[in-house]
Protein backbone atom coordinates (compact mmCIF):
# COMPACT_ATOMS: atom_id res chain seq x y z
CA UNK A 1 0.00 0.00 0.00
CA UNK A 2 1.49 3.40 -1.12
CA UNK A 3 1.08 6.70 0.60
CA UNK A 4 -0.02 9.06 -2.70
CA UNK A 5 0.44 12.70 -3.99
CA UNK A 6 -1.19 14.33 -7.09
CA UNK A 7 0.33 17.36 -8.89
CA UNK A 8 -1.37 19.56 -11.46
CA UNK A 9 -2.19 22.91 -11.86
CA UNK A 10 -5.51 24.92 -11.91
CA UNK A 11 -6.19 28.72 -12.42
CA UNK A 12 -8.59 28.75 -9.60
CA UNK A 13 -8.33 27.12 -6.07
CA UNK A 14 -10.50 24.10 -6.32
CA UNK A 15 -12.82 22.63 -3.51
CA UNK A 16 -11.85 18.93 -1.58
CA UNK A 17 -14.54 17.45 -3.93
CA UNK A 18 -13.26 18.75 -7.21
CA UNK A 19 -9.23 17.63 -6.41
CA UNK A 20 -10.34 14.22 -5.79
CA UNK A 21 -12.86 13.98 -8.85
CA UNK A 22 -9.57 15.37 -10.99
CA UNK A 23 -7.06 12.80 -9.11
CA UNK A 24 -9.65 9.94 -9.79
CA UNK A 25 -9.95 10.81 -13.70
CA UNK A 26 -6.23 11.23 -14.02
CA UNK A 27 -5.60 7.80 -11.95
CA UNK A 28 -8.14 6.26 -14.43
CA UNK A 29 -6.00 7.61 -17.81
CA UNK A 30 -7.81 10.95 -18.33
CA UNK A 31 -5.16 13.30 -18.60
CA UNK A 32 -7.11 15.93 -20.62
CA UNK A 33 -8.84 16.58 -17.25
CA UNK A 34 -6.48 19.37 -16.40
CA UNK A 35 -4.74 21.91 -18.51
CA UNK A 36 -0.91 21.77 -20.04
CA UNK A 37 1.44 23.56 -17.76
CA UNK A 38 4.90 23.95 -18.11
CA UNK A 39 5.62 24.26 -14.64
CA UNK A 40 4.81 20.86 -14.34
CA UNK A 41 8.09 19.80 -16.05
CA UNK A 42 10.24 22.31 -13.33
CA UNK A 43 8.10 20.51 -10.82
CA UNK A 44 8.59 17.09 -11.74
CA UNK A 45 12.63 17.70 -12.37
CA UNK A 46 13.52 19.25 -9.40
CA UNK A 47 11.47 16.55 -7.55
CA UNK A 48 13.31 13.75 -9.39
CA UNK A 49 16.31 15.24 -8.55
CA UNK A 50 16.04 15.43 -5.18
CA UNK A 51 14.09 11.79 -4.88
CA UNK A 52 15.34 10.28 -7.94
CA UNK A 53 13.68 6.78 -9.48
CA UNK A 54 14.37 3.47 -8.27
CA UNK A 55 17.44 2.03 -10.77
CA UNK A 56 15.74 -1.64 -10.27
CA UNK A 57 13.85 -3.51 -8.55
CA UNK A 58 16.51 -3.92 -5.49
CA UNK A 59 16.71 -0.38 -5.44
CA UNK A 60 15.43 0.40 -2.00
CA UNK A 61 16.97 4.30 -1.94
CA UNK A 62 14.26 5.71 -3.95
CA UNK A 63 11.30 6.77 -1.57
CA UNK A 64 8.48 5.52 -4.43
CA UNK A 65 6.67 3.03 -4.33
CA UNK A 66 6.27 2.63 -8.25
CA UNK A 67 7.36 4.72 -10.96
CA UNK A 68 6.10 8.23 -11.33
CA UNK A 69 3.36 8.91 -13.64
CA UNK A 70 4.10 12.11 -15.86
CA UNK A 71 2.16 13.90 -18.06
CA UNK A 72 2.01 17.05 -20.32
CA UNK A 73 -0.07 18.54 -16.98
CA UNK A 74 0.39 16.54 -13.57
CA UNK A 75 2.82 14.19 -11.94
CA UNK A 76 1.14 11.04 -9.69
CA UNK A 77 3.57 9.83 -6.79
CA UNK A 78 2.94 6.65 -4.89
CA UNK A 79 5.41 6.71 -2.28
CA UNK A 80 6.56 4.09 0.44
CA UNK A 81 4.32 5.03 3.41
CA UNK A 82 7.81 4.84 5.73
CA UNK A 83 9.00 7.51 3.53
CA UNK A 84 5.62 9.59 3.58
CA UNK A 85 6.32 12.16 6.97
CA UNK A 86 10.11 13.04 5.04
CA UNK A 87 8.91 13.12 1.22
CA UNK A 88 5.58 14.30 1.47
CA UNK A 89 5.90 18.23 3.38
CA UNK A 90 8.92 18.56 0.48
CA UNK A 91 6.49 17.51 -2.44
CA UNK A 92 4.17 19.97 -1.51
CA UNK A 93 6.55 23.11 -0.77
CA UNK A 94 8.03 22.25 -4.49
CA UNK A 95 4.44 21.94 -5.92
CA UNK A 96 3.82 25.27 -4.34
CA UNK A 97 7.28 26.64 -5.28
CA UNK A 98 5.85 26.30 -9.60
CA UNK A 99 2.52 27.63 -8.89
CA UNK A 100 0.49 23.98 -8.80
CA UNK A 101 -1.96 22.66 -6.45
CA UNK A 102 -0.95 18.97 -4.40
CA UNK A 103 -4.15 16.95 -3.91
CA UNK A 104 -3.66 14.54 -0.72
CA UNK A 105 -6.14 11.56 -1.20
CA UNK A 106 -5.37 10.33 2.17
CA UNK A 107 -6.15 13.33 4.15
CA UNK A 108 -8.99 14.75 1.35
CA UNK A 109 -6.92 18.07 1.71
CA UNK A 110 -5.80 20.79 -1.39
CA UNK A 111 -2.46 22.25 -0.55
CA UNK A 112 -2.32 25.21 -2.94
CA UNK A 113 0.12 27.06 -4.16
CA UNK A 114 0.72 31.22 -2.58
CA UNK A 115 -0.87 32.41 -5.84
CA UNK A 116 -4.23 30.53 -4.83
CA UNK A 117 -4.18 31.21 -1.09
CA UNK A 118 -5.90 34.40 0.74
CA UNK A 119 -4.67 37.20 2.16
CA UNK A 120 -3.64 36.78 5.63
CA UNK A 121 -3.33 32.85 5.00
CA UNK A 122 -4.01 30.27 8.13
CA UNK A 123 -1.64 27.60 8.80
CA UNK A 124 -3.49 24.29 10.31
CA UNK A 125 -1.61 21.61 12.08
CA UNK A 126 -2.78 18.57 13.89
CA UNK A 127 -0.95 15.66 15.71
CA UNK A 128 -1.43 13.44 13.10
CA UNK A 129 -1.04 14.22 9.23
CA UNK A 130 0.80 17.22 7.48
CA UNK A 131 0.37 20.89 7.65
CA UNK A 132 -1.98 22.96 5.50
CA UNK A 133 -1.38 26.41 4.52
CA UNK A 134 -4.75 28.40 3.97
CA UNK A 135 -7.32 25.72 4.72
CA UNK A 136 -10.82 25.91 3.97
CA UNK A 137 -13.62 25.73 6.76
CA UNK A 138 -14.36 21.86 5.54
CA UNK A 139 -10.97 20.78 5.83
CA UNK A 140 -10.83 22.67 9.25
CA UNK A 141 -14.16 21.01 10.65
CA UNK A 142 -12.66 17.46 9.24
CA UNK A 143 -9.31 17.98 11.47
CA UNK A 144 -11.39 19.22 14.36
CA UNK A 145 -13.96 16.39 13.87
CA UNK A 146 -11.19 13.49 13.54
CA UNK A 147 -9.79 14.38 16.76
CA UNK A 148 -8.74 11.08 18.96
CA UNK A 149 -6.79 10.12 21.58
CA UNK A 150 -3.59 9.56 19.08
CA UNK A 151 -4.73 12.22 16.94
CA UNK A 152 -5.00 14.71 20.38
CA UNK A 153 -4.27 18.05 19.22
CA UNK A 154 -5.47 20.85 15.98
CA UNK A 155 -3.96 24.30 16.20
CA UNK A 156 -4.90 27.11 13.49
CA UNK A 157 -2.91 29.79 13.63
CA UNK A 158 -2.83 33.41 11.94
CA UNK A 159 0.53 35.26 10.48
CA UNK A 160 0.13 37.80 13.47
CA UNK A 161 0.26 34.92 16.06
CA UNK A 162 -3.10 34.73 16.81
CA UNK A 163 -3.95 31.03 17.17
CA UNK A 164 -6.88 28.94 18.57
CA UNK A 165 -6.04 25.55 19.51
CA UNK A 166 -7.48 21.93 21.11
CA UNK A 167 -6.56 19.17 22.46
CA UNK A 168 -8.47 16.19 23.96
CA UNK A 169 -7.73 13.71 26.41
CA UNK A 170 -4.65 13.71 29.86
CA UNK A 171 -2.36 15.16 27.36
CA UNK A 172 -4.23 18.40 26.86
CA UNK A 173 -5.62 18.46 30.90
CA UNK A 174 -8.83 17.51 29.58
CA UNK A 175 -11.01 14.91 31.15
CA UNK A 176 -12.09 11.65 29.45
CA UNK A 177 -14.30 12.85 26.75
CA UNK A 178 -13.54 16.45 27.01
CA UNK A 179 -12.05 19.30 24.83
CA UNK A 180 -9.26 21.87 26.06
CA UNK A 181 -9.61 24.65 23.78
CA UNK A 182 -7.27 28.28 23.74
CA UNK A 183 -7.37 31.35 22.23
CA UNK A 184 -4.49 34.03 21.99
CA UNK A 185 -5.17 36.97 20.97
CA UNK A 186 -1.82 38.06 19.85
CA UNK A 187 -0.30 38.20 23.07
CA UNK A 188 0.27 35.77 26.10
CA UNK A 189 -2.12 38.94 27.98
CA UNK A 190 -4.76 37.96 25.81
CA UNK A 191 -4.75 34.09 26.23
CA UNK A 192 -8.13 32.46 27.40
CA UNK A 193 -8.88 28.97 27.27
CA UNK A 194 -12.67 26.89 28.11
CA UNK A 195 -13.17 23.07 28.51
CA UNK A 196 -15.47 22.04 26.25
CA UNK A 197 -17.34 18.34 26.40
CA UNK A 198 -19.01 18.46 22.85
CA UNK A 199 -16.90 18.34 19.78
CA UNK A 200 -19.59 20.13 17.73
CA UNK A 201 -19.00 23.29 20.07
CA UNK A 202 -15.22 22.99 19.45
CA UNK A 203 -15.70 22.79 15.13
CA UNK A 204 -17.82 25.90 15.85
CA UNK A 205 -14.65 27.68 17.79
CA UNK A 206 -12.71 27.20 14.89
CA UNK A 207 -15.01 27.98 12.36
CA UNK A 208 -15.56 31.55 13.78
CA UNK A 209 -11.82 31.51 14.15
CA UNK A 210 -11.40 30.65 10.18
CA UNK A 211 -14.32 33.79 9.29
CA UNK A 212 -12.33 36.53 11.59
CA UNK A 213 -9.15 35.77 13.47
CA UNK A 214 -9.19 39.27 15.05
CA UNK A 215 -12.36 38.44 16.85
CA UNK A 216 -12.75 35.74 20.17
CA UNK A 217 -15.22 32.97 19.14
CA UNK A 218 -18.29 33.45 21.32
CA UNK A 219 -20.94 31.10 22.68
CA UNK A 220 -18.48 29.54 25.07
CA UNK A 221 -17.06 30.93 28.59
CA UNK A 222 -13.65 31.82 28.52
CA UNK A 223 -11.17 32.32 31.32
CA UNK A 224 -8.10 34.06 31.06
CA UNK A 225 -4.79 32.26 31.70
CA UNK A 226 -2.59 33.51 34.38
CA UNK A 227 0.95 34.97 33.61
Amino acid sequence: MSFDLGVWSEEVRPSRAAAAETLRRLCAGEPAVVRLAAAVQGFCAALVDEFPEADDATDESSPWSAGLDVGDGFVLMPMQWGRAAEVAPRVIELAGQHGLVCFDPQAGVVHVPPALRTAGALELQSCVGLPVSDPDLETVERAVRRLSAENWFVILEDPSGRFVQVGTGARAGAAAGGYAVEHRDGSPERHYRCVLPDREQVVSVFADFVRDPATRPTGVAWEKLAL
